[in-house]
């Protein structure tokens, strides 16, 4: 059994091999070059947050609650947030921490 970075690493080599032949070793553009890096962080992070981040495990996530309107008319919002982001709607949104532990 290979050790698990190694078949990590393994399998890093081979898309970034398979980006090569498919660009013929041409320039990568923006969208290549986004699309290749997403790729790869989503072998270390396989959790996508509310904000589009990318986590490890849910845990690192903060389940936040915010109006969707300014006048409170119309309801809330509520997701699973990177904790800077979560620190940005609470500043910006008013939003607050849900302790979903109990649920």
């Amino acid at each position: 059994m290979m050790i698990e970075s190694e078949e990590k690493r393994q399998r890093l080599t081979d898309r970034i091999e398979r980006w090569c032949k498919h660009t013929n070793h041409r320039n990568l553009r923006n969208g290549d070059i986004y699309a290749l890096a997403n790729s790869i962080l989503e072998e270390f992070y396989h959790i996508t947050l509310c904000c589009g981040h990318l986590v490890k495990d849910i845990d690192d996530g903060v389940l936040i609650e915010f109006y969707e309107y300014d006048d409170h008319s119309k309801g809330t919002v509520q997701g699973l947030y990177c904790k800077d982001c979560a620190e940005k709607y609470k500043k910006e949104l008013g939003a607050w921490e849900i302790d979903n532990r109990n649920n």
